[in-house]
């Protein structure tokens, strides 16, 4: 493995998480490749309760949900121990532990909302590593957090 290639792929995930919550969609589309796919799982699931097939789809889902808490809280997502369990020359494949906390803007402090493991596929691109694919595997077992 390539420490370079790590740390691109790296940046990409904290990139992601720097996107959404500073609320830039075209930042947060950026980490993907064209055809990439978003999907979130609840605990124990074996279907994803979101399917987005293609980045178009992505684009549509992220643009609802960015508007729909501009405004009344900020979100931060907390990726750690990011795990290689693939990697060559064109393609990776990460877990990544998630923590995501919300405060709204009168709260004095940041609201636990929901701990997962992403699963990401990455591919190298002409503008360097993008992702394929992330797969988010969410610790509970309730319907998926509608505001994240």
């Amino acid at each position: 493995m390539h420490a370079e290639d790590r740390a691109a792929i790296a940046d990409t995930i904290y990139a992601y998480a720097y996107a959404w919550d500073g609320q830039d969609l075209e930042a947060y589309l950026k980490v993907y490749t064209e055809d990439a796919v978003w999907e979130a799982f609840a605990a124990g699931a074996s279907q994803a309760e979101i399917h987005l097939p293609n980045r178009e789809a992505i684009r549509k889902w992220a643009e609802e949900r960015l508007a729909r808490r501009k405004g009344k809280f900020v979100s931060r997502h907390f990726q750690t121990n990011i795990v290689y369990d693939h990697l060559d020359r064109d393609s990776a494949r990460t877990r990544t532990m998630v923590l995501v906390t919300h405060q709204g803007v009168d709260d004095a402090v940041p609201s636990l909302m929901l701990s997962a493991v992403c699963i990401d596929e990455h591919r190298r691109t002409p503008e360097g590593w993008r992702m394929r694919r992330r797969s988010v595997y969410h610790d509970r077992h309730t319907p998926y957090v509608t505001s994240t």
